[in-house]
């Protein structure tokens, strides 16, 4: 008896420890980096203070990010072609290593932030700026697969 339940108590142990890394697996695709990408429509004639902005403020932030290691890099992509009066101009990708890495950062990339820009007050204002420039339209977390 004694022999059963510790057979049973050892294939309890092993399916414990071995579902879930399998559950976890797809057989189409490996899992890869999440990315955060930001859809902003420039407005006309605000481009060049849009990309001055993107220069000035967004490139050094994201930088040390890099340099901290929370983020793997960062691209921009200009839409030639809108659909639409609403369409985006310019996307905004940003690749972080793990879904981990978005809670890692938190109150330390925001004081990276505030830092660059020398105040919490001057970070909102730098910002709501931007946000007149070239208006948020969506941003979506999505994670990068490669096929099997």
């Amino acid at each position: 008896m004694k022999r059963c339940a510790l057979w049973l108590f050892s294939v309890m142990l092993l399916l414990l420890l071995v579902v879930p890394t399998l559950v976890a697996q797809n057989p189409n695709y490996n899992n890869g980096p999440v990315w955060r990408v930001i859809y902003v429509d420039v407005k006309p004639g605000m481009g060049d203070g849009f990309w001055t902005d993107i220069r000035q403020n967004f490139k050094p932030i994201y930088d040390e990010f890099k340099k901290q290691g929370w983020i793997v890099d960062y691209k921009f992509y200009t839409n030639p072609v809108g659909q639409h009066p609403n369409d985006w101009s310019v996307a905004i990708a940003i690749e972080y290593k793990t879904w981990g890495t978005l809670d890692e950062m938190g109150e330390k990339a925001t004081a990276i932030s505030e830092k660059h820009y020398g105040s919490r007050q001057a970070m909102m204002d730098a910002a709501k700026k931007r946000n007149e420039m070239a208006p948020t339209l969506s941003t979506s977390l999505a994670r990068e697969v490669t096929l099997k």
